[in-house]
């Protein structure tokens, strides 16, 4: 008699179980003096969003997401287009040890450090003020 059957539910467990998609949506710096605040097609800045990827004078298609197991990475079919010509390739997106994300791209790797939200930058004093309740305002001199 097989005893391959006792197999059956720990096989059915780690298959209806797939990892979390990787969330790389957002902005990151391509270069240590990217402005953050720069509007979305300023030179040094990638973008990524609804599957598109934006920057390094070119843009890209994220197609065919592949879960890596054991990894919070995914694998995608990029179709690109920039500079006058297509390509397309298979990239790998991974979030960082420290944060930002980590592409692997055609025997490259890179890593970005991601852009902060808008609602993660640091209060600066006129909108910890504008935040601040009735008692907590300063006052103002009126004339």
């Amino acid at each position: 008699m097989s005893r391959h059957w006792l197999l059956a539910p720990f096989l059915a467990l780690g298959i209806a179980a797939p990892s979390a998609a990787l969330e790389v949506e957002g902005r990151y710096k391509a270069t240590p003096e990217a402005d953050c605040a720069g509007p979305d097609d300023a030179e040094g800045l990638i973008r990524i969003e609804d599957g598109i990827f934006s920057g390094i004078r070119s843009r890209c298609e994220m197609r065919n997401p592949v879960n890596v197991v054991g990894m919070n990475a995914q694998l995608f079919d990029m179709h690109c287009e920039g500079e006058n010509e297509t390509w397309t390739e298979r990239a790998l997106f991974m979030e960082g040890a420290e944060g930002g994300l980590i592409l692997a791209w055609n025997g490259y790797a890179f890593r970005y450090e991601r852009c902060p939200l808008p609602s993660e930058e640091p209060a600066t004093e006129e909108t910890r003020a504008e935040d601040a309740s009735p008692e907590e305002r300063p006052e103002t001199a009126t004339d």
